[in-house]
């Protein structure tokens, strides 16, 4: 019964297959005793002192009508934190759903924010065929011994041809190349 009313604070809009997924999520993450702990330990820690102190570039997104923490205490957070940039989705999901139009806004501000854009498809074209399978190995999460392993190539091959689509994608990271060509189709 818990899990239910957690989930329907989480993702109000889901379909009963995601209530279901995030219910079997909660249940296999975490004990009730844990999940008991962590919602005391929630109710105590106020870090708003420490905000000022974030060096970091920061976003911070937040749904409109998030019924589990208020659409203030993300503006709270944003106005704390120097240089940090406050994005408010419209949506009543926590847990953003890749159907509704938050999801889309959500994606596209990440990836400005990483220094990509929403459209990884147009860089695929400046990559060589052995490239682009290295990325789609990367996009779906291998390590780099594990793609060398899949490609029969030399993990060295593998570090170096990175670094080679790296510069042409405009990334640094691995991070940023992920993100930038998560909804891409690198395959072709």
């Amino acid at each position: 019964m818990f899990r239910q009313v957690f989930t329907s604070r989480f993702i109000p809009e889901a379909t009963e297959a995601q209530v279901h997924w995030f219910n079997e999520l909660a249940r296999m993450t975490t004990t009730a005793e844990a999940a008991g702990t962590l919602l005391e330990a929630r109710a105590h820690i106020n870090v708003t002192a420490l905000l000022g102190q974030v060096a970091a570039p920061t976003l911070v997104l937040h749904a409109r009508q998030d019924s589990v923490v208020p659409l203030e205490e993300g503006r709270l957070l944003a106005a704390g934190i120097p240089g940090a940039r406050f994005v408010e989705l419209d949506s009543r999901n926590h847990v953003l759903l890749e159907h509704e139009p938050a999801w889309q806004r959500f994606r596209e501000e990440v990836l400005a924010f990483l220094g990509g854009s929403a459209r990884g498809e147009a860089h695929l074209a400046a990559l060589t065929q052995r490239e682009r399978d290295i990325v789609a190995a990367l996009v779906s999460g291998q390590t780099n011994a594990q793609i060398a392993a899949s490609l029969f190539i030399s993990d060295k091959t593998v570090r170096n041809t990175l670094t080679r689509i790296y510069g042409k994608l405009g990334v640094q990271s691995r991070t940023q190349a992920m993100a930038l060509l998560r909804g891409s189709t690198p395959s072709g």
